[in-house]
């Protein structure tokens, strides 16, 4: 069988129709920082809030019955 091309045309319709593994990664790498960062943040928020919220209250956070 001659070899007249780098890659077979499977090969090369592969690579084209799905993108290698570590393109993917490049761009959901620092999305799924971000979306961690964004949520860490936004529960620290709530939390904050939570805590100003029983303090304007006046009471305690483990008081017991």
């Amino acid at each position: 069988m001659a070899r007249d091309t780098l890659v077979s045309w499977q090969t090369f319709a592969l690579f084209v129709l799905f993108p290698p593994a570590a393109l993917v990664a490049l761009v959901f790498f620092p999305v799924t920082l971000l979306v961690f960062g964004w949520l860490y943040y936004r529960g620290k928020h709530e939390a904050m809030l939570e805590s100003d919220d029983e303090e304007t209250r006046g009471e305690p956070s483990d008081a017991t019955p």
